[in-house]
């Protein structure tokens, strides 16, 4: 299906491509005249683009003058991180769901999608599919709250990842395969594992020891029986 998107959403999304796959090096100025000639749209459009941009944490606004390529600081990848961790850990309280096989097939779908992403170097379309594999792991909950909740981290998930293989030195291969040892769990059916190997993908690395999140009491069933 053809998809029509605005022409501010056209130019950010061929930006954020840019920024991502680093044709856009991070302190890379971006100049809102030049990408208005470039791209043959006007400066309002551009300005557009750039608050997506910017509520993605890929630029940094200069007010009237330009706007900056950014990288995430460590501080913060390491805050959503965190979040993102927590929350998908409080989706596994109450199992791994009932159709364990096929959301196997599904995460080893997602996985061949990054491998490839990977192959081909192409940052933009490997955060896509990170994000789909993860979403598969919070859906298993059923909860409509926590996969909120989870996706309102998604819109910085690129600044994210393109900050954190900068700050650890690896490739994008190497950001895949950080994800096999979670698809081995889930399709052995080890939830303790699937839950140690999920802290280890989102906390390893970073500077500051984080505690284990509290296990999610199991919530009190309505009284169905009619009684008072």
């Amino acid at each position: 299906m053809l998809e029509h998107v605005s022409l501010p959403e056209a130019v950010g999304r061929e930006l954020r491509h840019r920024i991502l796959n680093n044709e856009l090096p991070a302190e890379t100025r971006l100049v809102e005249a030049n990408l208005a000639a470039e791209f043959g749209v006007s400066r309002g459009t551009i300005r557009d683009a750039m608050r997506g941009l910017q509520a993605e944490g890929l630029i940094a606004i200069v007010p009237r003058r330009y706007s900056v390529v950014t990288r995430m600081s460590t501080a913060d990848a390491e805050d959503v991180c965190y979040a993102r961790y927590v929350i998908e850990d409080a989706c596994f309280d109450r199992g791994l769901g009932e159709d364990t096989e096929e959301l196997v097939q599904a995460l080893q779908a997602e996985l061949e999608q990054m491998s490839a992403a990977a192959g081909a170097d192409d940052m933009d379309a490997l955060v896509e599919s990170d994000t789909r594999f993860h979403e598969l792991l919070v859906g298993v909950s059923g909860r409509g709250r926590l996969k909120d909740l989870w996706s309102m981290l998604n819109s910085q998930m690129g600044a994210l990842m393109r900050a954190e293989i900068d700050r650890q030195g690896i490739g994008l291969l190497d950001a895949v395969e950080r994800h096999r040892a979670i698809l081995e769990a889930v399709s052995e059916g080890d939830l303790s594992r699937l839950r140690r190997e999920l802290r280890e993908h989102y906390l390893a690395g970073f500077p500051h020891p984080h505690p284990d999140p509290e296990p999610t009491a199991s919530l009190p069933q309505p009284d169905r029986t009619g009684g008072s």
